[in-house]
């Protein structure tokens, strides 16, 4: 049988979310109790994230404040090294000295023995004399050289002296900074949580901003291609017509180049016939054949005129084509600007829901619920297969050199 632990109350369900802890603790008559805290979920995460970014922080500080110490470390080893390397070079001064100092001994012994010998070896002993006052001059440059390495010891002792210092001021800055860290790191944490918040919101209120804008010239953008387009289909259906025209125009003009003809070849044939005999029976017939001949000269007359005026017809219709083929080549190329001003606008609101995609994934508290805003445009629907080239109906000749052609016939006849 499990014992009761409920102290005689009914038992209750616990509410879902919530972690429960057991703290031990003693008050001052040495009587232990304990007591029980319960922690939402959210509360137990924003205080494992706070704990975690707050000893990210430490770790840093501890990392700049023990590198700084590193290289005191170094300093200070260099000068040892330095120290160690000055006391050789004295140990073997002392040791040149006494080898300088015996070996004057010897050669002073070695004088007197000479003085005493003979005279003949006056000129060795001068020798020796004077090789002894350049032992004499050395060994005076060795004492000087002893005495700067002294001094230059002396020198690195105060900086290690020094360096030692330092090091003790670092150690209290450190143990100083890790009691007032934490507070610290929590007033920084608040700010920038706040410099988040008022970021974000800044950055949603610009977005929303600018991506109306960018809507509305979206809209005019493509209300222009739309109009621009309705103006190019008028204009390729002028343009058929003004074909078509053309075509009768040129058709028109054949029969009458073909009447002119046979009216020439009438009028050729009277005159042949009147340039004969005329006899006074043919009088009559001679008449009705000037008549004729009038008659057919006026009409060519009249033909000629005709042809002109379809032709500068033509020449007019030609000089529309060309015309409507510049302004159709216009509203193409303002097209394709404001497709590519569409282009660029996509990409600027391409740009501006990625930095603010960047500023809610960097948001410092996790649990901020966000909603995404997808920003887009909706381009008209393109029907597919068909391509914004203009029809142009073909031809086996060009508009001037058509008008140079009926002009060069009129000119022949």
């Amino acid at each position: 049988k499990q014992p009761d632990l409920s102290n005689g109350e009914p038992t209750r369900k616990l509410p879902q979310g919530v972690v429960y802890g057991v703290v031990r603790r003693s008050d001052p008559n040495e009587q232990k109790e304990m007591v029980v805290y319960g922690w939402s979920t959210n509360q137990l995460k924003e205080e494992m994230n706070y704990i975690r970014d707050v000893r990210a922080t430490l770790e840093k500080v501890r990392k700049r404040m023990y590198g700084d110490y590193d290289e005191m470390r170094q300093k200070i080893r260099q000068l040892t090294q330095e120290l160690s390397a000055s006391q050789a070079q004295q140990e073997y001064l002392k040791n040149h000295i006494q080898t300088q100092s015996t070996a004057l001994d010897s050669f002073n012994a070695t004088n007197s023995a000479l003085t005493s010998d003979s005279i003949g070896l006056q000129k060795t002993l001068v020798d020796v004399t004077l090789e002894n006052s350049n032992i004499k001059d050395q060994m005076r440059d060795l004492r000087q050289t002893y005495e700067a390495s002294v001094g230059q010891l002396r020198e690195k002792q105060r900086q290690l002296e020094v360096a030692q210092v330092e090091n003790q001021l670092l150690k209290m800055k450190v143990e100083s900074s890790q009691q007032a860290n934490a507070e610290v790191m929590r007033e920084m944490t608040k700010k920038l949580y706040s410099q988040y918040e008022e970021t974000l919101q800044e950055e949603q209120r610009k977005h929303s901003a600018e991506k109306e804008a960018l809507l509305e010239e979206t809209k005019s953008f493509l209300k222009a291609i739309e109009e621009a387009n309705e103006k190019m289909e008028a204009a390729e259906i002028s343009l058929e017509e003004k074909d078509r025209r053309i075509g009768e125009l040129d058709r028109l003009i054949e029969r009458m180049e073909k009447e002119r003809h046979q009216l020439q070849l009438q009028l050729l044939e009277h005159e042949t016939e009147m340039s004969g005999e005329i006899m006074d029976s043919d009088k009559e017939r001679y008449q009705q054949l000037e008549e004729a001949s009038t008659s057919l000269r006026e009409r060519i007359r009249h033909l000629d005129d005709m042809v002109h005026c379809q032709q500068k017809k033509v020449k007019q219709m030609v000089e529309e084509i060309e015309s409507l083929k510049k302004k159709v080549q216009q509203k193409q190329l303002l097209i394709l600007q404001l497709l590519e001003k569409i282009s660029f606008l996509e990409g600027e609101n391409n740009e501006l829901q990625s930095r603010l995609d960047y500023l809610i994934e960097t948001q410092a508290k996790p649990e901020v619920e966000t909603r995404e805003i997808g920003v887009g445009c909706d381009l008209l629907p393109s029907p597919t297969g068909r391509t914004r080239e203009i029809s142009i109906p073909s031809r086996n000749y060009t508009p001037y050199t058509r008008v140079l052609e009926l002009t060069t016939k009129k000119t022949l006849t």
